[in-house]
């Protein structure tokens, strides 16, 4: 089979990957490039959080060491208080937008929303090498203008998502947002490796350039839809339009945020998205100064140890995707019943599993083994809430997918603040983060087992006249809609 039979839909799936990988390093590179521009962080005995969300707790004015003496860059006198808050702009602006980029990308359309905010975070990151010297405020400034575009990502994905994705490939489809463990896994080896061997200054640059070639690989490949890609066979466009369930165009429409914030199942996908993001930002915040603190590993050893169970994260989570459409598809389950079958996996044994960290701590290879194995389970989270937005609302899937995503992300705020009360006295008390955030991770699943659902909720369609203008033709297609007949094409590539 030629490159020309691949389906379209394949390359699309190829550029959400792509999208999520280098938006997440973007988000993580400023972790790395921060020891190579304060004066007063000295690797072998601090102990930096390199992806904690409250940044540094290196209190000390140690010496610069010798390795990097040969960098150009001056480096900042800045406090152990200013190098936190130039961590923590960032997760502000993520915050902020993630909830009304929803929205922007169903106004302006996914394909804009990434393409813009991808090339003006790449302006802006080299931008923050410039800043940087003058003051931190604009360091600062820069990083939380970072922070809003990349809040827009992820929302827009799910909305390119709900358009490119048939019934029967939707699981691949979301497990492509994997890669942004790998973003986490290349920021922190290769953009270290450059800043070492070269300078800071082309650390951030590099990410620039790459994310500058990867939009014009976007703009080629990527569209909003079937109907406006110019590629796109006429057989691939009517099986995709046949086996979607969107019934509004793309455009100019709220979404119903009252109706969506009165919603039980929003808010059983909301806890379910926070108890997510709670275990992520616990692996994330506490292990490499586990490995380092506990196990008396240096920074870079630390954050190697910590960002293993990240590749295995999405190398499940790419396999958990294909097995829930092979189950969901073959019938013999509702969605209802794969949805919460998986949240065992998502939720409840990495729940389970974290809490033995305690019993594990002893041994570094059993710690690691025991976060690998936890990792690897969560990636069932492309079938439970990363996916739970295409169930409720395939019309409004990115709009609710940034309110749900919006509201989970304030665990980035409270893991790092519940780690810091637990071990400002002890630093042996991190044990009870693992307790914590297993607890969590359950608490969080059961609550959406009980009260969460798989079913399209009656706000997803529009109503009145707006329904009438919106509901019969696509956007960009002047043919009427025909209901989803769950058609499979079993010559693509992602039914392999």
């Amino acid at each position: 089979m030629g490159i020309r039979d691949v389906p379209v839909r394949f390359w699309i799936a190829v550029t959400i990957f792509a999208t999520s990988y280098v938006s997440n390093t973007i988000r993580f590179n400023m972790a790395v490039s921060i020891r190579h521009m304060a004066n007063n962080f000295e690797e072998d005995n601090s102990t930096y959080d390199a992806l904690s969300v409250d940044g540094l707790n290196n209190t000390t004015n140690s010496t610069t060491d010798v390795r990097y003496q040969k960098q150009e860059f001056p480096r900042q006198n800045w406090t152990t208080d200013i190098q936190n808050l130039i961590l923590d702009s960032y997760f502000w602006g993520y915050v902020v937008s993630s909830a009304p980029s929803g929205f922007i990308a169903e106004w302006f359309g996914p394909y804009y929303t990434v393409l813009y905010a991808l090339i003006l975070s790449a302006f802006f990151n080299s931008l923050c090498i410039r800043a940087a010297p003058w003051h931190f405020v604009p360091l600062i400034l820069c990083r939380f203008i970072l922070g809003l575009l990349s809040g827009s990502i992820y929302p827009s994905l799910q909305c390119l998502i709900s358009r490119w994705a048939p019934h029967s490939e939707k699981g691949r489809f979301v497990s492509a947002l994997m890669g942004n463990a790998l973003g986490i896994c290349v920021c922190y080896t290769l953009v270290d490796v450059v800043n070492t061997s070269i300078d800071v200054e082309w650390g951030l640059h590099f990410l620039s350039i790459q994310i500058a070639v990867f939009c014009l690989i976007f703009g080629l490949v990527a569209s909003d839809g079937p109907s406006d890609h110019k590629w796109i066979s006429d057989d691939e466009r009517k099986l995709i339009k046949d086996n979607t369930d969107i019934s509004v165009p793309l455009g100019k429409y709220v979404p119903p945020y009252l109706k969506i914030l009165t919603s039980v199942p929003f808010w059983a996908l909301c806890v379910c998205q926070f108890g997510d993001l709670w275990g992520l930002y616990f692996q994330a915040t506490c292990m490499p100064k586990i490995f380092h603190g506990i196990f008396g590993f240096g920074f870079k050893t630390s954050t190697a140890l910590a960002m293993t169970p990240y590749l295995f994260r999405m190398i499940f989570g790419i396999a958990f995707g294909h097995v829930c459409d092979r189950v969901e598809f073959k019938g013999a389950w509702s969605k209802d019943h794969v949805r919460k079958l998986f949240i065992l996996f998502s939720h409840i044994v990495p729940g389970i599993v974290i809490m033995f960290t305690i019993l594990a701590a002893s041994s570094y290879a059993t710690t690691l083994a025991v976060l690998i194995l936890s990792m690897a389970f969560n990636g069932a989270a492309v079938a439970t809430n990363l996916r739970n937005v295409h169930d409720l609302s395939p019309n409004f899937a990115g709009p609710l997918f940034g309110a749900v995503n919006s509201l989970g992300s304030t665990a980035g705020f409270l893991t790092p603040l519940v780690h810091s009360t637990l071990t400002h006295d002890n630093r042996d008390h991190w044990k009870w983060n693992g307790v914590i955030a297993g607890c969590i991770y359950i608490l969080c699943g059961l609550f959406f087992i009980a009260f969460g659902t798989s079913q399209a909720q009656p706000w997803n369609e529009l109503s009145g006249r707006n329904s009438e203008d919106a509901a019969i033709f696509d956007n960009g297609s002047d043919e009427p809609r025909v209901g989803p007949s769950r058609q499979v094409d079993e010559r693509s590539p992602l039914n392999a």
